[in-house]
């Protein structure tokens, strides 16, 4: 009982903040030994010097709030670890891709662990993983990583699940950047169908996979009037949608409503008179 009641505590006091705990009980305990005086003084500055600068190093692993609830529930708790890919979530929006890699790599094997490999949320943690790395250079076939997640997000959540068609997603996404533009209009056209049948039409996956399908046939087109203007139809048709069903002021409505005003600009409209 003994050890197992030690293990729980060194779960709650996570890895990246023991070193600034540790440090500040040496440093305590050490003052006791040094003469008053400037010595002390100097012990003092030292301390707290290397004490801000652990607790910085642990702030950027695991945010504070996120190792007070730690301490309070665990490390094992599933609300614990969902906080911590929320950091990793955090980061990337801030612009720091590096620091969201950095905290999912140290959490994803906690999920494993505690909750299982097939667990929907070590699932969503893989799929963020995914995306930050395959966008930035991070893995060394992004393409059959993906493909494996998909796998096993099928298999555990089902085909129509929401992780499972943004996985599918980021694959049609990477396969247009490559320029496997047949193989990536598949897969958009594949997301939008089972997220309209199984999510519904206004759902953000659905309304977005229409976006990008629609972008994919505006690059796709060869240059005539008619297909540049076949794909701004196209688009108009999902900002209206958009507009019905998130509203105009949503940032996926506003971001793809500005895009089509720079392809109309660009590409005026053939039927329209001259002059």
């Amino acid at each position: 009982m003994g050890d197992v009641k030690n293990v729980r505590q060194g779960r709650r006091l996570s890895k990246a903040w023991r070193w600034p705990v540790g440090g500040l009980v040496v440093s305590v305990v050490g003052a006791g030994f040094v003469p008053v005086g400037g010595l002390l003084w100097l012990h003092l500055f030292l301390a707290v010097s290397a004490f801000i600068t652990l607790v910085r190093m642990a702030h950027r692993e695991i945010p504070f709030p996120v190792a007070v609830a730690q301490w309070r529930l665990g490390g094992d708790h599933p609300d614990v670890l969902r906080a911590r890919v929320m950091t990793a979530a955090m980061a990337l929006q801030q612009g720091q891709p590096g620091l969201a890699v950095h905290r999912l790599a140290t959490t994803l094997p906690e999920l494993v662990r505690a909750l299982g490999a097939d667990h929907p949320d070590t699932l969503a943690a893989r799929n963020l993983n995914l995306q930050i790395r395959g966008e930035h250079g991070g893995l060394t076939d992004r393409h059959a990583e993906i493909a494996s997640l998909i796998e096993d997000s099928a298999r555990v959540l089902g085909q129509g699940h929401a992780d499972t068609l943004a996985a599918r997603y980021t694959r049609a996404e990477w396969l247009s950047q490559d320029g496997r533009t047949d193989e990536a209009e598949k897969e958009f056209k594949g997301v939008v169908a089972m997220a309209t049948e199984h999510l519904g039409p206004d759902r953000d996956i659905t309304l977005i996979s229409r976006s990008s399908l629609a972008i994919l046939h505006h690059e796709r087109a060869d240059g005539t009037p008619a297909d540049k203007a076949a794909a701004l139809d196209e688009l108009a048709t999902v900002v209206a949608d958009m507009e019905s069903a998130l509203g105009t002021d949503h940032p996926t409505s506003a971001n793809t409503r500005r895009l089509l005003t720079q392809w109309r600009n660009t590409h005026p409209d053939p039927t329209r008179p001259a002059g």
